[in-house]
């Protein structure tokens, strides 16, 4: 088995590297996961890191499977489309980018606790157990411009949205 200071040792930066970075932003009841990088790389989440339920590419493309599996998801920012990584829970898994990329997970922080995704398009009504969270772009919401990574939880009322080409996600415990 490789520990993490193995792979620090075998992967020193050089002008050849491979450039790869990870976010993480905790919010009140899920958490917002970010990855940054080039082409060609793979990375790996263990059994413990794997949480996130949702996937949406915002730049690039690439594929995510079970390690070891011949099955595999593909996304890809043209798409447009949240990917549901549900199946993935509670399993070792493998990414590889096709070009440079940017993408986002939506994470639980209980396991047993299951939500439902997806991208919105136009206005909607909202419920007290719902959050709308920006990935990309400048959407207005009832007239207040977010940006990318803000976050709300919401109310039971309607929502005005003029996306602007924006990619925002609405998720609720269910």
């Amino acid at each position: 088995m490789i520990t993490k200071l193995d792979y620090m040792r075998l992967h020193r930066w050089s002008s050849d590297s491979i450039y790869f970075r990870r976010y993480n932003k905790k919010c009140e009841e899920f958490r917002i996961c970010a990855e940054v990088g080039d082409k060609n790389v793979i990375f790996l989440e263990t059994i413990k890191e794997r949480t996130t339920l949702y996937q949406i590419v915002v730049r690039g493309s690439g594929k995510v499977g079970k390690l070891f599996d011949s099955e595999y998801l593909v996304g890809d920012c043209k798409d447009k489309v949240m990917v549901d990584l549900k199946r993935f829970i509670g399993s070792n898994t493998v990414f590889e980018s096709y070009e440079p990329f940017h993408i986002y997970g939506f994470n639980t922080y209980d396991l047993n606790q299951d939500w439902d995704g997806k991208l919105i398009k136009d206005s909607f009504v909202g419920d007290d157990k719902s959050w709308l969270i920006c990935f990309d772009g400048r959407p207005i919401i009832n007239g207040i411009e977010i940006g990318p990574r803000d976050y709300a939880k919401l109310e039971n009322k309607n929502y005005d949205v003029k996306l602007n080409d924006a990619i925002v996600g609405l998720f609720a415990k269910l």
